[in-house]
């Protein structure tokens, strides 16, 4: 498959996803104004976040992962894609604080526009209030996370299977935070899985399957394929920034896709989005 063909899998998941994000928020940001039009700028900061770009990537393996288990393109399964971008927001808000990042997908970050709002202000202490500003803002995405997956509408059964994925995945994406802040003898690996893996391509894959009501084969065949994907990713994004392992290497990220591909060939996986997400795993081994 050609890189165009590839990259062009994710373009109906930006486009499925940003129009209910928007509409998702706009009416967030209608409440706010509601309360007092002085109030909105948290919701504005996730609005500004999710407008700036990102591939994507955790709605596709939900959609996909979904899809793989036998699940029926509907509303619900996108609203709830949609529910796991918001995650990564509040993810991403959060890492700019406790990173101090000035930027996020070539914009400021929010940290670093709320200081400098806060020192047009005359605010006394600008970096305090922009960091508070950032973390309330994140806190936000949480809970429009939960809000609108919660909101999907799937049966009973299946969304309280969801809702279990969904709290797993949480719970270690703050793990992964924790550890990767604190100067703790852990497995590296261990902290590079609960980083980037888990509610990268493991936790959605697994997520989209509960929605669909896959059972125990599924979920054995989407884990084979998510684990090691989920590792290459956090091994390159690693390799990117300068924080791999000594001797890491682009040809062990690529061994790790290609390890994923291969459980692709399971029967019990849906032909049609075992392919696509083949093509997702072509897609991270060129990031």
């Amino acid at each position: 498959m050609s890189a165009a063909a590839t990259a062009s899998v994710l373009e109906p998941v930006v486009r499925r996803v940003d129009a209910i994000l928007e509409a998702f928020l706009a009416e967030r940001r209608k409440e706010a104004n509601a309360v007092d039009h002085r109030t909105a700028e948290p919701v504005e900061e996730i609005q500004r976040l999710v407008r700036a770009g990102g591939k994507r990537l955790r709605p596709a393996c939900t959609y996909w992962g979904y899809r793989a288990a036998g699940g029926a393109d509907g509303p619900e399964i996108w609203q709830a894609a949609a529910a796991v971008e918001l995650l990564h927001t509040m993810a991403l808000l959060h890492d700019d604080v406790m990173d101090a990042d000035d930027e996020r997908r070539g914009e400021p970050s929010a940290r670093a526009r709320q200081i400098a709002a806060a020192k047009d202000r005359g605010q006394a202490d600008p970096e305090r209030v922009g960091i508070a500003v950032a973390i309330v803002a994140g806190d936000l995405a949480a809970a429009f996370a939960e809000e609108l997956f919660s909101t999907a509408g799937f049966p009973p059964d299946r969304q309280l299977a969801g809702t279990a994925r969904l709290a797993r995945m949480r719970l270690e994406l703050a793990l992964g935070a924790y550890l990767s802040v604190a100067n703790l003898d852990v497995d590296p690996a261990t902290v590079a899985y609960l980083k980037g893996g888990a509610y990268t391509v493991e936790g959605p894959v697994l997520l989209g399957a509960a929605l669909a009501g896959g059972g125990p084969e599924v979920e054995e065949a989407l884990r084979a394929f998510a684990r090691p994907l989920g590792a290459a990713f956090q091994l390159l994004d690693d390799l990117a920034d300068g924080d791999a392992a000594p001797g890491a290497s682009r040809a062990e990220a690529a061994a790790l896709v290609e390890s994923s591909r291969a459980a692709l060939v399971d029967p019990s996986l849906d032909r049609t989005a075992a392919d696509t997400l083949d093509a997702l795993a072509t897609l991270v081994g060129s990031l």
